[in-house]
């Protein structure tokens, strides 16, 4: 496959434990390819188990980016990652290599395939402000005021969205200008023709890979990791961040439950959260590949039927 910049940039998408990473590794071997993980969680250090992120011999072997790039106390939003994510396509294109986009965060990747408003420069004092105001007046008025300010965002926000309210008025008070002038004004799309590929499964075949995910976390020290992760100060972050596989850890740690139903929750959660992915891939991306493993019972099969779309001079890109 031609590797410059007239190739598609790939993106390997699907739900937790579907195999993903073993796809784009195998991928990136016949390639040239370089990985960019786009994954909300893998971008911070310290959060290695729970989130599954390639082995250090696994990012030796192929150059990885956006892995362990901040500290847990660092917020990144969307914007921001798609500024870096744009960067590092650049560099891989520059030297003919192929970039493979790998991960299942969605918010991510409509980032970079999509545009978004980049509201990072907000100063931290405004959003505690407005925070101050959601505690002291309710969500209702807020959503009031936003109406005043801007009818157009507000009548696609649901009046108990606290979160994409909050945002608004943030971007508002930050800007003097009302969010929906911001969003005509986005950057839309990416700059460069890709391809989606979505893996899937079985849900039966899907739930045991996730199970079996789990109980190799647990076996590899995901508890310790939470451990040491509160030994440096970042409990707090833990709780705001809300990762799947810590929130568990953190609950049995306190004494909420034992540690066989932390397991139990870990796995049933997991589940849940692959079940929102699927929905959420189906709904945002139609023009995406949707490849079913079930039966693929080797990397190099699943690579293989990847490979069967990225054909030169494809007329099918986005």
């Amino acid at each position: 496959m031609k590797n410059d910049q007239e190739s598609p940039v790939i993106f390997i998408l699907g739900p937790t434990a579907v195999g993903k990473t073993a796809t784009a590794i195998e991928l990136a071997r016949l390639t040239n390819g370089e990985i960019i993980s786009i994954d909300s969680r893998q971008i911070y250090r310290g959060l290695d188990i729970g989130t599954a992120k390639p082995t250090l011999f696994q990012q030796q072997e192929i150059p990885h980016h956006l892995i362990d790039i901040l500290d847990l106390n660092t917020p990144i939003s969307a914007g921001a990652y798609r500024q870096k994510a744009l960067a590092i396509v650049k560099e891989i294109q520059d030297r003919q290599h192929q970039p493979i986009f790998v991960g299942g965060s969605g918010l991510y990747v409509n980032a970079v395939v999509r545009g978004i408003f980049d509201s990072q420069t907000i100063d931290p004092a405004i959003r505690q402000a407005v925070r101050a105001k959601l505690r002291q007046l309710g969500v209702t008025a807020l959503y009031n005021r936003l109406l005043e300010i801007d009818p157009d965002t507000a009548i696609k926000i649901h009046i108990n969205d606290a979160k994409r309210i909050t945002r608004a008025l943030e971007i508002y008070l930050a800007t003097g200008e009302p969010p929906s002038l911001h969003y005509a004004r986005q950057e839309r799309g990416a700059p460069f023709p890709y391809r989606i590929f979505i893996l899937t499964a079985e849900r039966q075949q899907l739930y045991a890979r996730i199970n079996q995910r789990v109980d190799e976390m647990l076996a590899a020290g995901l508890v310790t990791e939470v451990v040491n992760l509160i030994k440096a100060g970042y409990r707090e972050r833990l709780e705001q961040l809300q990762t799947l596989g810590y929130q568990e850890v953190l609950a049995y740690l306190d004494g909420g439950c034992s540690f066989e139903e932390m397991c139990a929750r870990i796995q049933q959660n997991t589940r849940r959260y692959a079940k929102r992915q699927l929905t959420w891939f189906r709904n945002q991306y139609p023009e995406a590949i949707w490849i079913d493993v079930t039966d693929l019972t080797t990397i190099a099969a699943i690579v293989a039927k990847i490979r069967e779309y990225l054909v030169p001079n494809d007329t099918n890109l986005r």
